[in-house]
């Protein structure tokens, strides 16, 4: 490919512009669906009641999405694209359509299950369109893409919230993103393809079992940040372990694979990348989730202003990775090396001065937290995809979200869990605070520091990976 059909433009020339913007705009649904719905719950169950239930609309919907990503590759092979990704705008569309005549609060929350496994299967037909549409030289850049309306998402979804609940009319927020679901149905229908992926995949049952196992296990781990004693937390948090490892442990030996083969092995790059996706969602989660209430309480700064620091971490993976998508062989080599590092720098230098270094350096490490991710996690997956055996690219570009986000929830839980132990159970006083954030931050240092070594392992990998194929493309 010459450098002119890689560069960004490329992305928006003939039917790639189409393509981008499914891609992008059904990330969006799901990075909209969570920023957004966050800002207008308090107006939610000030309205139709249900505060006892408030934290399950984001529970359900992380465990939904998380099973929707889960069976992105596995929905692609049975239905084709065009229907697989028709069949999750039409599953939040129901869902966004139920939130918004929600009478009451069960109501509300099964149609969030709604929006989150039809979001979720649609942030793993994006990084399956990767896959399918994009040439290895213009994945980076799609997938930089990707990240870019994340950092959108995070920048307007509390703004565009706000607005609505600021009104009275939070059930605006829903309805006001109908139209934009049905023009992307629309869009769908035109232009995307009937391609069915044929492979492992597309085989046997459907994989109920292993879909319920998956689930409960995240429900479980989201569980445990909504009770107070340790042992309740432990009990399911080793659930959750239980229940996922099963789910895979089952996934390995079914002909109908939600996820490649051995996609936990560090002899393979794709295991490899897959266990650095997941401790890149637990790092992140782990710096994030305390982080507003380390800066109001510690530091004297407003929510909302500490919502903004907090979201320096999505905005500098963002640019980062649009400003990476452009390096090419030794640079992406020396990105994938250099990025994991900027994150353990970042998340070290939090827990220096979490408690009582100055606030300019906070931003700064969360922002360097994010940039270390931002320069590595698009060039990170396009070897993911390159790298996938026959038959399995969209088993392969479905797994990256699916277990970045395992990564994300299980981060939340244990950084909830120290930070309970550590004394914030007790209270929020700026002793608990204090307390529970040195070793919540304390804690965010091992992911980090495995994240460089498994980043070192990987670079050996891709290099003998590199060695071998183009040995096979000599010989034949």
């Amino acid at each position: 490919m010459t450098a002119t059909a890689a560069s960004w433009s490329a992305l928006f020339h003939g039917r790639h512009l189409a393509y981008t913007a499914l891609l992008t705009l059904g990330v969006g649904v799901h990075a909209f669906g969570i920023h957004l719905v966050a800002t207008v719950l308090p107006s939610v169950v000030a309205d139709i009641g249900g505060t006892a239930f408030y934290a399950w609309a984001t529970m359900l919907f992380i465990m939904a999405s998380i099973m929707g990503t889960a069976c992105g590759g596995l929905i692609q092979a049975r239905l084709d694209l065009r229907r697989g990704y028709l069949m999750g705008v039409l599953v939040v569309l129901a869902g966004t359509t139920g939130c918004a005549a929600a009478p009451h609060m069960a109501v509300l929350l099964l149609a969030r299950a709604f929006q989150g496994f039809g979001s979720g299967l649609l942030v793993a037909l994006a990084y399956g369109m990767v896959n399918e549409f994009y040439a290895e030289a213009l994945r980076a850049r799609a997938l930089s893409a990707i990240s870019g309306i994340w950092g959108v998402a995070a920048l307007l979804g509390p703004m565009v919230g706000g607005v609505f609940a600021a009104s009275g009319w939070w059930r605006g927020a829903f309805w006001a993103a109908i139209p934009v679901l049905i023009l992307l149905a629309g869009l769908a229908w035109r232009t995307l393809p009937r391609l069915a992926v044929k492979g492992v995949a597309g085989r046997g049952s459907f994989p109920a079992a292993r879909l319920t196992l998956l689930g409960l296990g995240v429900l479980c781990v989201a569980a445990s940040g909504h009770v107070t004693p340790v042992g309740w937390r432990l009990a399911l948090m080793s659930s959750a372990v239980v229940l996922v490892g099963y789910a895979f442990h089952l996934d390995g030996r079914a002909t109908t694979r939600l996820f490649p083969l051995r996609p936990l092995s560090l002899r393979t790059l794709g295991g490899t990348t897959s266990w650095i996706f997941f401790l890149f969602g637990i790092t992140t989660s782990v710096v994030t989730v305390f982080m507003p209430l380390v800066l109001h309480v510690l530091h004297g700064v407003s929510l909302l202003s500490a919502g903004y620091i907090n979201a320096l971490l999505s905005l500098t993976w963002t640019a980062l990775a649009l400003c990476s998508a452009s390096l090419h062989d030794r640079q992406i080599r020396q990105a994938v090396g250099l990025g994991p590092l900027l994150m353990l720098v970042g998340v070290v230098g939090l827990k220096v001065c979490v408690v009582d270094g100055p606030l300019l350096m906070l931003g700064v490490f969360v922002a360097l937290i994010g940039a270390g991710i931002g320069l590595c996690f698009a060039h990170i997956s396009s070897w993911t995809m390159a790298a996938a055996q026959a038959g399995e690219g969209a088993l392969a570009a479905s797994s990256i979200p699916t277990i970045q986000s395992l990564g994300i929830a299980f981060g939340a839980a244990t950084a909830g869990l120290v930070a309970n132990t550590a004394g914030l159970g007790m209270g929020i006083t700026p002793e608990t605070v204090a307390s529970a954030a040195r070793s919540v931050y304390q804690l965010g240092v091992l992911p980090s520091a495995i994240t460089m070594v498994l980043a070192a392992r990987l670079l050996w990998l891709h290099q003998s990976y590199r060695s071998s194929y183009l040995t096979d493309s000599e010989a034949g």
